[in-house]
């Protein structure tokens, strides 16, 4: 492993895994068994994003197939400062019922609730169900 400032090369081992060097670990406060999410991008690009213990959660909901409504529940988030890793989404019935799923960082929610949370995302109209996951 060579390591350039904030530069590090490490091999892809046989099985795919690399190894994240010891104080890139401890810096960002990495332990065994945490959770770490890898996406990628149209560049060939990794991103790693830990779910620190009580800052992250899995969020998943069922609205109604309807224009809009996605984006007035990423609104909504984005109004309470949760931070949305990654997400998907899918219609199940078009024009009837669709399902969003996001990883999001609450880091920021400035003590906000999360059963609050997923009280008053189940109470828009369009929201028929949701379930937090906390990570």
């Amino acid at each position: 492993m060579g390591t350039i400032r904030n530069l590090n090369v490490v091999k892809l081992d046989s099985k795919g895994r690399i190894l994240v060097p010891f104080h890139i670990r401890d810096f960002l406060g990495l332990k065994e068994g945490m959770e770490l999410v890898v996406s990628n991008n149209d560049k060939k690009e990794l991103k790693i994003f830990p779910l620190l213990e009580g800052k992250s959660a899995e969020i998943k909901i069922m609205m109604e197939d309807v224009p809009g409504a996605l984006g007035k529940t990423a609104d909504f988030l984005g109004k309470h400062n949760v931070d949305i890793i990654m997400s998907i989404s899918k219609t199940i019935e078009r024009g009837r019922s669709a399902e969003w799923s996001a990883i999001v960082d609450t880091s920021k929610c400035n003590g906000y609730d999360l059963k609050k949370l997923k009280k008053e995302l189940g109470g828009l109209k369009f929201i028929t169900k949701v379930d937090i996951l906390e990570k």
